[in-house]
């Protein structure tokens, strides 16, 4: 016991000091101005927006962006239990705070210590320790996603539920006893992945769990041959099991129902409610990775290389690390492929899985996409989350060389697993996490103080990471803009734009309707009739005043958004937006009509 409370200790202690040297700033919020301020937004709309009734539920159709407008928030970057992470602290704390980094770092610990706990029964102390941090902190292509695309970096419960399909694998081929207790936590893992990112990490474990249970069901098979007997042994075993441990096997029922409770609901919204919307016609970017990535090892020159000079493999390059788990995980993998080439039930659902990942195209060869949950999946390369997983559990049953070349050759692979893993890591801890500024937290103070409901960003953006929106005009400063709305998670105030990850051109009709793209064309300036309209969108809506972007705007608008608004109140500055000022709308004096209208050109005309 002592043993192997300093085996857990160990690995709990290394685990959490690398992620957290690797995250870096645990002061403030997230925020970087790109996708990583999405994240702390979807938990802030959760928390605004979750009710039960009786089961957890979620408002998604408001006009707390899109305003006055409205639309449906499901194409949101869900990640519920990262979410009600946010939701909770921001609760606790009554606002905003550096949530997020915590739980990356709480989620590499339940990685590296739940992989260890699930192999060490079966393959010893070291493998274990070994493969819960090549799962973890050395899983490069995770670790370079924190914190601008953290939706595709947090995957414990997804790695956790494939060690455990393999584990049971391995054991009912060797015919070692499976417990109650151990099947309950299978099952717990497939519903607790639920919370993690739906589109492409949950998936990962129910493909894998999909491959293996044929394999399953034909080793049980082989072992019962008689089904006669099934039900009555079946009895038997869950009465016994639930005699001889009856508080684990209760504490994790009760886990399992907590868990099916809290996501299944939620999920099964998000999917039927997205599955309403047809995409076929909307052209956006279907991304591949070239399969040849696997073999780039984590090198000086060679990664860089990889990463810039692209005609190498002319597919879709998106981030450090892709299609790569490691040269020496890859070797090792193979090595431990060849040895247990006998024994085609232990590795099959990998390689089966392998093989479908790694010959993705959302186009030209849409392997993945034969499962429901891969639906929205248009990038490839995101695979790469799940390739150092696969490739050590298939390096698990590696026997270790005694001859003297075989020996040499470990040896080597050795070396090049430390050099990796250095300059992979190492290099991680020049990145630096960006967070929200302190003059940017009292700005958003102020506008949360004023009276209104709404607040204007002008210019803003409607856009969808599919295009949609930037199409047609709606967003004429991508790069810049297309997370301003998130800052509403600040001051508490509704927005008109917002991105999506993917938007259907429904959803902006009412922009086009009422010609929105007309005024926020950049090299037009505004006539009297356009300043009308904004006039009266701005009296027959609640704004609580106008956040001014003067860097995007020509001198000639900013003087005359001053001469007919006012001056701005303050100032500060949002990343990739840069300045910012406030013209509150609490003083300005607007004839108001005689009947409250639409807001459309119409009223107008």
């Amino acid at each position: 016991m002592r043993k192997h409370f300093i085996w857990y200790s160990s690995l709990t202690i290394l685990t959490a000091v690398l992620s957290a040297l690797a995250v870096g700033n645990f002061c403030l919020p997230l925020s970087d101005g790109d996708d990583t301020d999405q994240y702390e937004y979807t938990g802030y709309y959760l928390f605004r927006n979750l009710s039960f009734r009786p089961w957890p539920t979620l408002d998604l159709v408001n006009n707390q962006t899109f305003y006055p407008y409205g639309t449906t928030q499901v194409f949101l970057p869900w990640g519920f239990e990262r979410d009600c992470w946010y939701a909770l602290g921001y609760w606790l704390f009554d606002g905003p705070g550096p949530f997020l980094q915590y739980y990356y770092v709480v989620s590499l610990v339940i990685t590296a210590v739940g992989t260890f706990a699930l192999l060490q029964p079966a393959f010893g102390v070291g493998k274990s320790f070994l493969t819960g941090l090549v799962v973890s902190v050395f899983n490069f292509y995770a670790l370079w996603k924190f914190p601008v695309h953290m939706n595709v970096c947090v995957a414990h419960w997804t790695v956790l539920c494939l060690v455990a399909t393999y584990r049971l694998l391995f054991d009912l081929l060797n015919r070692r006893p499976v417990s109650l207790a151990f099947l309950l936590v299978w099952a717990a893992l497939h519903v607790l992945s639920l919370g993690l990112e739906l589109g492409y990490v949950a998936g990962f474990a129910l493909t894998f769990t999909t491959l293996s249970l044929p394999v399953m069901v034909y080793l049980l098979v082989r072992r019962f041959p008689t089904p006669r007997d099934w039900l009555a042994q079946g009895i038997r075993y869950v009465t016994s099991e639930l005699h001889r441990q009856p508080v684990l096997n209760g504490l994790l029922l009760a886990l399992l129902v907590a868990s099916l409770y809290l996501y299944l609901p939620l999920t099964l919204q998000i999917a039927f409610t997205a599955w309403q919307f047809d995409f076929g016609d909307v052209p956006e970017l279907r991304a591949w990775s070239h399969p040849l990535r696997l073999f780039m090892p984590y090198l000086p020159g060679l990664d860089s290389l990889a990463a810039f000079d692209n005609h190498w493999f002319s597919d879709t390059y998106e981030s450090y690390g892709q299609g790569s788990p490691g040269l020496y995980v890859v070797l090792l993998g193979l090595a431990g492929l060849w040895q247990t080439r006998r024994q085609v039930s232990l590795w099959l659902p990998i390689v089966a899985m392998l093989t479908l990942c790694l010959l993705y195209h959302p186009v030209v060869l849409p392997t993945l996409k034969v499962f429901p949950w891969f639906s929205f999946n248009r990038h490839g390369g995101r695979a790469s989350l799940v390739y150092p997983v696969l490739f050590c559990l298939m390096a698990l049953p590696l026997r270790w060389p005694s001859h003297r070349p075989a020996l040499a050759v470990a040896g080597l692979i050795g070396l090049l697993m430390l050099g990796e893993w250095y300059h992979g890591y190492h290099l991680r801890l020049f990145v630096p996490t960006d967070v929200v500024s302190p003059n940017t937290v009292r700005y958003c103070n102020y506008i949360r103080a004023q009276p209104g409901e709404a607040v204007l960003d002008w210019p803003f953006c409607v856009v969808g990471a599919n295009g949609v929106g930037a199409r047609e005009g709606l967003c004429p400063f991508y790069e810049e803009q297309n997370a301003v709305f998130t800052f509403r998670r600040f001051y508490d105030k509704k927005v008109v734009g917002q991105y999506f990850g993917r938007l259907h051109p429904d959803q902006i009709r009412p922009f086009l309707s009422d010609h929105w793209p007309q005024c926020l064309n950049p090299d037009r300036s505004f006539t009297e009739a356009d300043w009308q309209f904004f006039d009266t969108y701005l009296r027959q809506n609640n704004f609580a005043g106008i956040n001014l972007y003067p860097d995007l705007l020509t001198a000639e608008a900013r003087t005359a958004f001053y001469r007919r608004y006012g001056p701005p109140a303050i100032e500060t500055r949002f990343p990739s937006a840069g300045r910012v000022q406030f013209i509150p709308l609490k003083l300005l004096a607007l004839p108001r009509p005689a009947g409250v209208g639409a807001s459309t050109r119409e009223v107008e005309q």
